[in-house]
């Protein structure tokens, strides 16, 4: 291979990393901080307290009306809580664990209160 076909080849492959970096990690970093994440948490009231969705995009997959982990259909006493554990689901979603089901360890590691 010529010297002039290396170059090519090298430089081609670097052009293919930065953009691959560029739409892969930078991608979800908006010029306001925030970010362009596709998954987001939200809190809504229930019946029993509140509950927390889980939205792709802006489009709800999965809805949680009660605290997971223990028995029952008691909802969170606050939207705190409910957000705090929402985002716990995300971040479990977003590094591939599925089902990212909840322990009550896990619920005790974020103060939630879910006693009788």
């Amino acid at each position: 291979m010529s010297s002039k076909k290396k170059i090519i080849l090298i430089i081609s492959v670097l052009a293919f990393a930065a953009v691959t970096y560029i739409f892969l990690y930078k991608g979800d970093i908006g010029a306001d901080g925030k970010g362009l994440r596709r998954l987001s948490v939200e809190a809504f009231k229930v019946e029993s307290g509140w509950g927390y969705r889980i939205l792709d995009n802006g489009t709800p997959i999965i809805e949680q009306r009660s605290i997971p982990g223990i028995a029952g259909n008691k909802g969170f006493q606050n939207e705190q809580s409910a957000l705090k554990t929402g985002n716990l689901v995300e971040r479990k979603l977003l590094i591939g664990i599925f089902p990212p089901s909840v322990s009550a360890g896990e619920l005790d590691s974020l103060g939630i209160q879910y006693g009788q």
